[in-house]
C-alpha cells in the first residue's frame, strides 16, 4: 500500500486546480437585490478558498480537518478533483467502504466540462485495487431475519446485490432485505447492534484483519414473557401447567406459549384461565375467588343430630326384636325333689 504521505504530495499538486473545482458551468448571473439567493460568485469563492484550506492541511497530514474542508467546498460547487481528494482523506483515515465511494465517484463523474487529470483517474483505480484488497467480506446469517441491524451506529446500506457498512448517517439499524446477505466493511473493531420487538438486543464486537472472508451467524435470543397473577383472596395456591409455582400474588418470567393457570384456596371454588404470553410482553391474570356453598353433610350440626337419631333406633330396634327372657331352673335341694305346680 502506498504511504499516506504520497496522498499528500498527490493532493499538494491539486493546489493549482482550485480555480477548475470552483468554474462555474454557465456564466454567473446577478442575483436579485434582497431575494436572499446567493449570488454564484460568491460560492464559487468560498468553495475555492474552502479546498485551498484542505490542501494545506493535507500537506500536514491533518486528514479529518482537510475532509471536512473538502467535503463543505463540494456541497458549494462539485468537480471529479474535489471528489478525489475526499476519497484520498478517508483512505488515509482508513475508512475503506467511503474512499471506495468516493474514488469510484471522482472516476464516473469526469466529463469534459469537470474533467479528473489522467495522473488521478490512475491514482484513483490503483487505490481503488487496493482497497478491494482490504475491505472485509462477511457472509450473514441473520436469526430473524427481519432483526434490524447496524454497525458502528449506522445502517446498511444496499449496494446491488450486497450490503455496505459505513456509508449511511448515524441511525437505529433496519433489516436487511433478505435473511442470508454478502456485508462489506472496512477492517478492524466493528460493533454490530441487532434488535426486533420480543427479542433481546445484541451489541457484538468484532475485530477483523484487512481481507477477511468468513461467515458470520447474527442470532438474536427471544426475550421471556411476564406473568403476573393476582387474587381477590390472599394466599391463594398458583399452579401453571400442573405445577405449584407459589401464592397470589406473583409474577413469573416464562417463555412465550401457551399457559393454563389454575388458584386454589381451601372454602372458595377453584379459578381457572388459560392465557398466551408474547416474547417480551407482560399478561395479567386477576382470579375473582368465589366462596363455596358446603354442603349441609359438611355442617357440623348435621353430623350431631345425626348420631342421635341413629343412637335412638338402634335401642328401638333392640327391644322390639330381643327374645322373651327365660326363668332360671328350679333348685331341686339336697334330696333331688321337686315339687311344680299342677297345670290348671
Amino acid at each position: 500500500m502506498r504511504h499516506p504521505l504520497v496522498a499528500a504530495a498527490l493532493l499538494a499538486a491539486l493546489a493549482s486546480l482550485g480555480p477548475s473545482v470552483a468554474r462555474a458551468d454557465a456564466p454567473p448571473s446577478a442575483a436579485p437585490a434582497g431575494s436572499g439567493v446567493r449570488p454564484p460568485e460568491e460560492a464559487t469563492a468560498e468553495a475555492r478558498a474552502l479546498y485551498t484550506q484542505g490542501i494545506e492541511l493535507a500537506k500536514r497530514s491533518q486528514w479529518a480537518e482537510a475532509l471536512t474542508l473538502f467535503e463543505r467546498s463540494s456541497t458549494l460547487r462539485t468537480h471529479p478533483v474535489t471528489t478525489y481528494n475526499i476519497g484520498v482523506c478517508e483512505w488515509s483515515l482508513g475508512r475503506y467502504v467511503r474512499a471506495r465511494r468516493s474514488l469510484g465517484g471522482a472516476l464516473a463523474r469526469s466529463s469534459p466540462e469537470a474533467t479528473l487529470p489522467a495522473a488521478m483517474a490512475r491514482e484513483a483505480e490503483a487505490y481503488l485495487g487496493e482497497i478491494e484488497r482490504i475491505l472485509v467480506h462477511l457472509a450473514v446469517d441473520l436469526q430473524p431475519a427481519d432483526a434490524g441491524v447496524a454497525v458502528d451506529g449506522r445502517p446498511l446500506a444496499v449496494e446491488g446485490a450486497v450490503l455496505v457498512a459505513g456509508l449511511r448517517e448515524p441511525g437505529v439499524g433496519e433489516a436487511p432485505p433478505r435473511r442470508a446477505f454478502e456485508l462489506v466493511i472496512d477492517p478492524g473493531t466493528r460493533t454490530f447492534t441487532l434488535s426486533r420487538k420480543g427479542f433481546a438486543n445484541i451489541v457484538l464486537n468484532r475485530t477483523f484483519a484487512p481481507g477477511t472472508r468468513e461467515p458470520l451467524a447474527l442470532e438474536l435470543s427471544r426475550l421471556p414473557g411476564t406473568l403476573r397473577i393476582a387474587s381477590t383472596e390472599r394466599s391463594a395456591v398458583v399452579t401453571v401447567n400442573g405445577l405449584d409455582v407459589g401464592v397470589a400474588p406473583l409474577e413469573l418470567s416464562r417463555p412465550s406459549g401457551s399457559y393454563r393457570v389454575l388458584l386454589r384456596k381451601e372454602g372458595f371454588n377453584p379459578y381457572e384461565a388459560r392465557v398466551t404470553l408474547n416474547a417480551g410482553e407482560e399478561s395479567r391474570i386477576q382470579a375473582a375467588l368465589v366462596r363455596t356453598e358446603t354442603p349441609v353433610t359438611k355442617k357440623w350440626w348435621f353430623w350431631t343430630s345425626a348420631a342421635a337419631v341413629i343412637a335412638g333406633g338402634v335401642l328401638v330396634t333392640y327391644a322390639v326384636t330381643r327374645p322373651e327372657p327365660q326363668p332360671p331352673p328350679y333348685d331341686r335341694g339336697s334330696t333331688g325333689w321337686l315339687v311344680e305346680p299342677a297345670s290348671r
